[in-house]
């Protein structure tokens, strides 16, 4: 029987009922089973992707996310390379001109330092977002080892 038959056989336009063979049903049973697990993949993947923190796009972005970041002060020094300028021996190698920014963060009603780092980046954006990932990444280990202490699963000393 052809194709076009056998869908007007299974219409039920004659009346009749033609059962699909087990192993379309399966296959397609498969398909749907694998379409639906792709879907929540994607869910999944966007619901992430919504949950990362947007890039800081200049200073004063930067200045807004630090002073979320760093409740109890910080301060920040940009220095800029030019061209055949001496650097320090720490700076990483490049071709082009390096930005430097060194940032601190104080601790609670102190002027002492809680923080101090240095981020090389090649423009000054690219800087600023170094800096405020750094201090994400901080808060991050922060947060793990509270839970952690906080559990009694700490296995290392300070």
């Amino acid at each position: 029987m052809s194709t076009p038959g056998a869908f007007v056989i299974a219409s039920g336009v004659q009346g009749g009922h033609a059962p699909a063979p087990g192993g379309e049903t399966l296959l397609i049973v498969l398909a749907i089973a694998l379409m639906t697990v792709a879907c929540w993949a994607i869910f999944g993947y966007l619901r992430r992707l919504g949950e990362r923190a947007k890039p800081v796009g200049d200073q004063w972005q930067a200045l807004a996310v630090m002073g979320e970041l760093c409740a109890h002060g910080w301060q920040a020094q940009i220095t800029l390379y030019g061209w055949g300028a001496p650097i320090p021996e720490d700076a990483p190698p490049s071709r082009a001109p390096l930005v430097e920014l060194e940032w601190k963060q104080f601790e609670e009603d102190s002027e002492r330092i809680a923080v101090a780092r240095r981020v090389w980046a090649p423009t000054i954006a690219e800087a600023l977002q170094s800096m405020v990932e750094d201090r994400r990444t901080d808060i991050t280990f922060e947060q793990i080892e509270q839970a952690a202490a906080e559990q009694g699963e700490t296995w290392w000393t300070d």
